[in-house]
């Protein structure tokens, strides 16, 4: 291969790895997920390093959906979010210490909630939105890309926000 077949592949591998803001969230939700099962069955297999490392991991994926949303926005869904998020952060690091399996059911079920409603909201927005086409696609620019009429067009944020658990 010479080099500009190779430019030529980079540039297209590029271009497909362009994922939607909204569907990025989205993935970011349920990998949480995983980790925080993972973190659980650690706990309940007494296996610290397991624990540890899935804990680790929603934490850092928790807090970069916290710095997602922008400082700026006062609308109520991005306090509520920063809110919600502020108090999974304060409490699950406390889950490594203890094992405290009721925090990390409950940090679950927050996020698996907000997972729902990004599902039935904003994900649902971008289906119908694009009809038909995939999210990946090539050369789809993140600042070019229209929120979903459910979602503040600054933040991306879902504007009608009610979570019951």
């Amino acid at each position: 291969m010479n080099s500009a077949q190779a430019y030529l592949a980079y540039q297209q591998s590029e271009g497909q790895a362009k994922i939607h803001p909204v569907k990025l969230i989205y993935l970011m939700y349920e990998r949480t997920l995983v980790h925080l099962f993972q973190a659980e069955e650690g706990i309940r297999e007494k296996n610290p390093k397991k624990r540890g490392e899935n804990l680790g991991k929603a934490i850092a994926i928790i807090a970069e959906l916290n710095a997602s949303v922008k400082e700026d926005n006062n609308s109520e869904s991005a306090r509520f979010l920063k809110g919600l998020y502020g108090t999974i952060l304060t409490e699950l690091p406390k889950t490594a210490v203890s094992d405290d399996l009721e925090i990390l059911q409950q940090s679950r079920r927050y996020i698996q909630r907000l997972k729902e409603i990004w599902e039935q909201t904003a994900l649902q927005g971008i289906n119908q939105e694009g009809s038909g086409r995939d999210m990946n696609v090539e050369n789809q620019d993140v600042s070019g890309q229209p929120y979903p009429p459910h979602a503040d067009a600054d933040t991306g944020v879902v504007r009608s926000v009610s979570v019951s658990i």
